[in-house]
């Protein structure tokens, strides 16, 4: 009868079974939630600081997504629109313009897999040669990211000016 019950058990055990040994698998683990959560973060920055600061349009392609979309104070700006935008301020800009410096505050941010957004308070400031402000503006904004297989890309974003 011992063997019978044993024999039932060891049936019962291989059919729940999914067939995965129990040794660990020697795949590498992915990141952690806060490694994404601190990517996305660094995405963010990385945007402003290379896009909207700066003049080089190679960086749209590298941060955002192909079909990347803004919405911005009432307009829809793509990917090229932004191009034409850096473009027009390249064309435009005095060697001695104000430098734009950008910092964040987020109070919000989920990732569901491959997917993820987030929600913060830009604050730009724009300092002279010299170092004093001479300018500032702060937003309201939220961005969806996707992960991609060279990381984590701007999808969407949404910005509404705070103030002014």
């Amino acid at each position: 009868m011992k063997s019978l019950y044993a024999i039932l058990v060891t049936l019962l055990f291989l059919a729940c079974s999914d067939g995965v040994s129990p040794v660990q698998s020697s795949a590498t683990p992915g990141p952690t939630p806060a490694q994404d959560q601190a990517a996305i973060q660094q995405l963010v920055q990385d945007v402003f600081d290379n896009i909207w600061s700066g003049t080089d349009t190679a960086q749209v392609r590298r941060y955002q997504t192909g079909d990347f979309v803004i919405l911005e104070h009432g307009e829809v700006w793509t990917n090229d629109t932004i191009r034409t935008w850096q473009l027009g301020q390249l064309a435009n800009k005095p060697a001695d313009a104000p430098k734009r410096l950008n910092s964040f505050e987020f109070f919000r941010n989920e990732i569901i897999g491959d997917n993820a957004w987030c929600a913060y308070q830009n604050n730009a400031h724009w300092v002279d040669a010299k170092g004093d402000t001479v300018n500032n503006f702060s937003w309201l904004e939220s961005g969806v990211a996707v992960r991609t297989e060279g990381g984590w890309k701007l999808k969407m974003m949404h910005s509404t000016r705070i103030g002014r």
